[in-house]
């Protein structure tokens, strides 16, 4: 069999853990809006140090590099998105698998940041209903459709072939609906 890279053993929890603290602390340094030369730098010294954390409590030895716990926290953050994602669906079946200490940790760390939410009570081309504006004390913005009147133009040629012309400029909304948006 021919020697070449061997397998890395598995993080155990106190790695973790650890990894999840670290980025944390270093939260700063990743949210940063530069682009710059010296700012990946900085994240590049960020992840050597979150690196330098994990190996000294690692107790099996095993030496982790900055791409593998960067890569590593990514699959973490991913897979507790999936779960959370799978934790909304309905329809019966097996409730999904709880999230470990480490998914926790990296849903936290994006706690405060804007996200998408479903519209309780209907979809968003139903009518408007007083439940459907409370947005449990975030900001709501519900802006109506604009509305426009139709004009009927035929073709000639084909009686079958209707279409329809905005005379009073084309909406902004075309499907209809009331349009809801909650910050968080």
């Amino acid at each position: 069999m021919a020697t070449g890279k061997r397998r890395a053993t598995y993080f155990n929890n106190v790695e973790l853990e650890t990894l999840m603290h670290a980025y944390g602390e270093y939260l700063h340094v990743f949210r940063k809006k530069s682009n710059t030369a010296a700012a990946a730098k900085e994240r590049e010294t960020a992840w050597e140090n979150i690196a330098s954390r994990v190996n000294a409590c690692n107790p099996a030895g095993e030496k982790r590099t900055w791409q593998q716990l960067k890569m590593k926290y990514k699959n973490i953050v991913q897979k507790a998105n999936r779960k959370e994602a799978d934790s909304r669906k309905t329809g019966g079946g097996p409730a999904p698998p709880p999230l470990t200490v480490a998914e926790e940790l990296a849903l936290s760390h994006n706690t405060g940041r804007p996200m998408a939410e479903g519209i309780p009570g209907g979809s968003s081309s139903s009518e408007c209903t007083p439940q459907d504006t409370n947005c449990d004390g975030a900001i709501c913005l519900v802006e109506e459709p604009p509305q426009a009147t139709t004009d009927i133009v035929t073709d000639e040629e084909d009686e079958e072939t209707v279409s329809a012309a905005f005379t009073e400029g084309d909406p902004v909304w075309p499907t209809g609906g009331n349009i809801f948006i909650c910050y968080g």
